[in-house]
């Protein structure tokens, strides 16, 4: 964003101090203007379900991600100047990302919801890696923040530490999750139907998280094809395997596999990354968050991580790498043997165990919940 047009949306800032609040809108924000996602995403289908008299803006950074939105919901686009005035007027803001830009009026409210189960340190804990100005973004966001989402004890513990906020956080579960408790079929059709996957065919989810070094791409080099029969050996039925890459690394893809319709399959556009992990088989991921939630759903996953060393150099961990109850393999050889020869009951054990340590809540019903919290404040 240029100097002039940084001034002048400061300018907006402070003219749209005078504007009335308008006590029935919600404006909704997914990862700095992504469509329909995450855990915004679910909170705002519980809130549609609630009250239709309630308008909903979702913030977005260009047409293709307003194409995601229901019809219902208004999109707005992040970098303008009409997305000051939607928040200046909303009654509750929404987001899981942080925002420096704002200006809280009295009678607005904030719900801060995060993005994902903290493996690698964040915020405070991470202040070294994240850039010389974050700080005072950060407390300043933080000032605004009336509800900050946790889904266990460990993350509340670990928000309140490092989070810079003293206020109230709610082990109201991650809305997100309540997908992989409650089950979604419509959403795994939408899949199928996205990806050309028929219904007999399983599938395995292959969604490395990304790496600081976007040309490192060594680290993305799984063996697809015999991933796809160590699959069928060990689970039986017919697989196809799909890659989700990050959509920062999306440009490599096709440069890394060799991608056909019926079983190696490129799933690094599709929207919702949360719907692809309801409706895969087996997830294989190595540093992502998605590992904690897919694994609710009792479905197995597997991390694979042949960059270990390296990636522990660059961003510290909260547990030991081994401390985590998901396999794990180093190369694409032992990879396929864990796959083979993968222990549903130990795996079973282990994460139900992990999950019981750390006081998880997850019961299908975070979503319900702040809606139910979004609802009050409108009144």
């Amino acid at each position: 964003m240029s100097l002039i047009k940084k001034l002048y949306i400061a300018g907006c800032w402070v003219l749209s101090s005078i504007l009335p609040v308008d006590k029935k809108k919600v404006v909704f924000c997914s990862y700095y203007g992504r469509g329909y996602s995450d855990n915004p995403k679910a909170i705002c289908e519980a809130l549609r379900k609630k009250d239709g008299k309630v308008k909903i803006v979702w913030l977005v950074k260009d047409e293709k991600e307003a194409s995601t939105l229901p019809a219902d919901v208004i999109p707005c686009k992040y970098d303008s100047a009409k997305r000051v005035w939607q928040l200046a007027t909303a009654r509750v803001w929404v987001d899981n990302c942080r925002k420096y830009d704002r200006v809280k009026k009295r009678g607005q409210y904030y719900l801060q919801t995060w993005h994902g189960f903290p493996l690698k340190q964040i915020e405070k804990d991470a202040i070294d890696s994240l850039p010389s100005d974050y700080e005072k973004g950060a407390l300043r966001d933080s000032g605004f923040i009336d509800l900050l989402l946790s889904n266990c004890g460990f993350v509340t513990e670990t928000l309140r530490r490092c989070f810079w906020y003293d206020g109230e956080i709610a082990e109201y579960g991650s809305p997100r999750n309540d997908v992989f408790i409650n089950g979604d079929h419509d959403a795994t059709k939408r899949v199928r139907k996205s990806l050309g996957i028929p219904e007999n065919k399983k599938f395995v989810l292959y969604a490395p998280t990304f790496r600081v070094d976007k040309g490192a791409v060594d680290c993305y080099a799984i063996d697809a094809e015999n991933l796809r029969r160590a699959s069928e050996k060990r689970f039986g039925g017919d697989w196809a395997v799909v890659i989700r890459l990050h959509p920062n690394v999306a440009k490599v893809s096709e440069k890394l596999f060799k991608y056909d319709p019926e079983h190696i399959i490129n799933g690094t556009m599709h929207a919702d990354m949360q719907e692809l992990l309801s409706a895969c088989d087996l997830l294989i991921t190595d540093y992502s968050s998605s590992m904690f939630d897919y694994a609710l759903s009792g479905k197995p996953c597997v991390r694979f991580a042949n960059d270990l060393k390296e990636y522990i150099k660059d961003r510290n961990f909260y547990f030991k790498y081994d401390e985590i109850p998901f396999p794990y393999a180093e190369n694409n050889e032992d990879l396929i043997t864990l796959i083979e020869s993968f222990d549903t009951d130990k795996y079973y054990n282990d994460t139900k165990a992990f999950y019981s340590r750390l006081a998880f809540r997850e019961d299908g019903h975070a979503s319900e919940r702040c809606a139910d919290w979004i609802e009050n404040k409108l009144k």
